[in-house]
């Protein structure tokens, strides 16, 4: 069993997936840690504000974007992020592997900054939706027949009336080693009895975005696959049935999600217009922008590709979760997901 090691490297690992390969056993993901903060509170008039268009935050990104080259160029910054302080107004978030990272600045061209530990990845294990569903459900495990492997379904969508699951790339794609058309079983094959023993098919690949590994910008890590057994709109359990209409992130917007092993979780997003390079093991770095992050253990290893959605009866879609550290969790945000693919949430 392969567990990830510290690395020299200011890399933080944050790939969520539960993988074996080779005979061994690839297991990474969030931390051990009870959760921490989960940023500053904020009102409900600020939740409707802290967001992308408000002049403020546009203010503060701007800042933002000329200086987060420099800032994640000193060792231990791992990303950049807007988020909110005490009182709600805009400051410019600074991520980091650990506490006590020197020389970093308090205030930026007038912008106040605020430094989040979002600290190391590493294994951990927990309850959640391993066993086998049928109809098949949202929010439970999932994997690529030719790995074992676990990750989560995030919801059923449509194209054209044919219905999909919507994961991560990572999860369904084998981090860009697929071809289309390839087995997708649930429950994933590290969930089966024996360990890595193949589990039923429920689905083919049917499309997934290719992740940037060579330096440039990765805005999602997302696939989808037609289903082959019968589906349905709702998470397990019928926990919720998530809206067909979705919310942009903003700072302070109260989440939850339903994931394969840590069930259903609540968050509150404590940053957007995130930076952040992701680790996806053997030395490869995916740089990803524009990203949603909540300072929560909001989800877990094997909990990539749950869908991120406002903590209301509405469920409206805002995230696609796919990676993590021992205090933080991030997710892309859905609608340029939804948008690659032409597809829609199924709701009912």
């Amino acid at each position: 069993m392969r567990y990830p090691q510290v690395r020299s490297s200011w890399f933080v690992v944050v790939v969520l997936a539960i993988v074996i390969a080779s005979s061994m056993l690839y297991w990474t993901g969030c931390g051990e840690k009870q959760e921490t903060s989960s940023g500053p509170t904020v009102t409900s008039q600020q939740v409707t504000t802290l967001a992308k268009g408000n002049p403020q935050v546009e203010a503060v990104m701007s800042v933002q974007e000329r200086h987060t080259g420099e800032l994640m160029s000193k060792p231990g910054v791992v990303g950049t992020g807007v988020g909110a302080d005490v009182s709600g107004r805009p400051v410019l978030l600074i991520l980091t592997k650990q506490e006590g990272v020197g020389g970093l600045p308090t205030m930026i061209e007038g912008i106040p900054t605020r430094v989040d530990v979002v600290g190391e990845v590493h294994a951990m294990a927990g309850g959640g939706f391993k066993g086998t569903y049928r109809p098949v459900p949202a929010g439970v495990s999932v994997g690529n027949d030719n790995e074992c492997a676990a990750g989560t379904i995030g919801c059923t969508v449509l194209k054209g009336g044919v219905h999909y699951a919507l994961s991560n790339n990572h999860v369904f794609a084998r981090e860009n080693a697929a071809s289309i058309g390839e087995r997708i079983d649930q429950p994933g094959r590290y969930d089966g009895h024996p360990i890595c023993s193949q589990t039923g098919q429920v689905a083919t690949l049917s499309a997934f975005n290719t992740i940037n590994f060579s330096g440039g910008n990765n805005t999602f890590d997302a696939a989808i696959a037609q289903y082959t057994t019968s589906d349905v709109c709702s998470m397990a359990n019928n926990l919720y049935t998530p809206s067909s209409t979705t919310v942009a992130p903003s700072v302070g917007l109260a989440v939850k999600k339903v994931g394969r092993t840590s069930g259903l979780t609540h968050g509150t997003i404590a940053g957007i217009n995130v930076s952040i390079d992701v680790d996806y093991g053997g030395g490869r770095i995916a740089h990803f922008v524009n990203q949603i992050y909540v300072a929560s253990t909001f989800i877990r290893s094997g909990d990539s590709g749950s869908l991120m959605v406002t903590d209301n009866a509405n469920a409206n879609p805002v995230g696609l979760d796919f990676a993590g550290g021992s205090s933080s969790s991030f997710a892309n945000p859905i609608g340029p997901v939804l948008s690659f693919f032409n597809v829609t949430v199924c709701s009912q």
